[in-house]
């Protein structure tokens, strides 16, 4: 028996809703993130990179691209939003320095941030998310069709400029090839670029400190074209949760519609995108404007995917299963970062060494077995304490002050 859309929801079960939509989100991002811990960059989005690959390889690029590429991001921005909203309202109902607090939370989010992409792992998102951070706090009051004009405003603006520098490579081309050049080595790598690739990857931890840094200041020089989308989501999502989409503002047989549709308009952009790139034999413009059918089709699944698991969290099945994507959830920094020194471990020199030497889809038993660690993991440490432990640091660090942690 589902729960009734016209009963009130409690704020402890809308928080675990909130919960068990983030571990979905944390969980559904490896499936991409395993591709950049264990092969070279340019593998992530395009299947031709590391030169031809055999058909259930090319199924399981066609499943990620069309089912979480994008997808899961898109989700975990969205929650990003709802949380600060969260927090800022707790704040001022205390009468705390609201400001002071939620700007100190994100410094050390930032902080967090520099030190996974510097010392661990160059794909980083924290310090993004913390700058976006710092700018969405503003509009935390502001209407829910501000938010929503802000977020599509700025995702256009992104898609847009995309698209123009696509138009603009044939000119680039000739007033600078080194920009191509650059360009190509993340999309199209050379043999000899690969062996590098793999060789520095391979080193230990000491060793690749250079390649390390390089690739994480790569990743962050070009903040500017991803930070407006991160931005925009988290409007969004703050637009969402004054609409309270996670609560019970729409019936189920409602979700259920927006879920159908939302899907297939999803679906479909991420289809014709990878359809139309595979034809033009994956050109160095599919880097780019290539990329725009599943720019807005991500958009599209993953509001689809908060859809069907709004109405997953008011269904009474399953119980044991929400608890233990609930726990995922309240530990998302954790588990994130823990994802990051996994990976790390069985890919780095510094670990097993395992960088470029799995196919995609011995990639995929990778990732359950993460899913499996993480899942358990974090069953056996909320059922011990109230935080995950990098959550507890973040907390006593934002009110310089130890915090109970049971």
């Amino acid at each position: 028996m589902s729960q009734s859309s016209s009963t009130p929801l409690e704020p402890q079960q809308r928080l675990t809703n909130l919960d068990v939509i983030r571990g979905v989100a944390l969980l559904g991002i490896l499936l991409m993130n395993i591709q950049a811990f264990s092969l070279h960059f340019a593998a992530y989005s395009n299947p031709l990179a590391l030169g031809p690959i055999n058909d259930t390889d090319y199924l399981i690029y066609y499943f990620n691209h069309i089912f979480a590429d994008q997808k899961f991001m898109t989700l975990f921005a969205t929650l990003f939003g709802v949380g600060v909203v969260l927090m800022t309202d707790k704040l001022d109902s205390k009468g705390a320095a609201t400001r002071k607090i939620h700007f100190k939370r994100m410094i050390i989010l930032m902080f967090i941030g520099l030190l996974h992409a510097y010392f661990l792992w160059f794909g980083d998102i924290l310090f993004t998310y913390a700058i976006a951070g710092f700018v969405v706090y503003s509009m935390r009051r502001k209407s829910v069709k501000f938010l929503i004009i802000t977020g599509v405003t700025l995702l256009s603006l992104t898609s847009l400029t995309l698209y123009g520098i696509a138009l603009a490579l044939p000119h680039i081309l000739i007033e600078d090839p080194q920009a191509i050049t650059d360009m190509t080595t993340y999309w199209a790598p050379s043999p000899a670029q690969i062996a590098d690739d793999i060789a520095a990857n391979q080193m230990g931890w000491v060793a690749a400190i250079e390649h390390r840094v390089a690739m994480a200041a790569y990743m962050q020089s070009n903040i500017l074209f991803y930070l407006p989308r991160v931005i925009a989501l988290m409007c969004i999502g703050m637009a969402l949760y004054k609409l309270n989409l996670f609560g019970n503002a729409l019936s189920n047989k409602r979700l259920a519609r927006y879920c159908m549709v939302s899907l297939s308009i999803g679906i479909t952009l991420s289809i014709v995108g990878i359809m139309q790139n595979n034809a033009s034999g994956w050109p160095l413009e599919a880097m780019l404007s290539g990329q725009l059918y599943n720019y807005w089709g991500s958009i599209f699944s993953a509001f689809a995917y908060l859809c069907a698991l709004i109405m997953f969290c008011r269904s009474t099945m399953l119980i044991k299963l929400k608890q233990l994507l609930a726990n995922i959830g309240k530990m998302a920094l954790t588990n994130y970062l823990t994802q990051s020194l996994i990976c790390c471990f069985v890919f780095s020199g510094w670990g097993l060494g395992l960088y470029g030497t799995m196919t995609r889809s011995e990639l995929v038993v990778v990732v359950i077995a993460v899913w499996v660690c993480q899942i358990g993991f974090s069953a056996l440490w909320m059922s011990n304490f109230k935080f995950g432990p990098v959550e507890w640091l973040w907390r006593c660090l934002t009110y310089s002050q130890w915090q109970s942690i049971k």
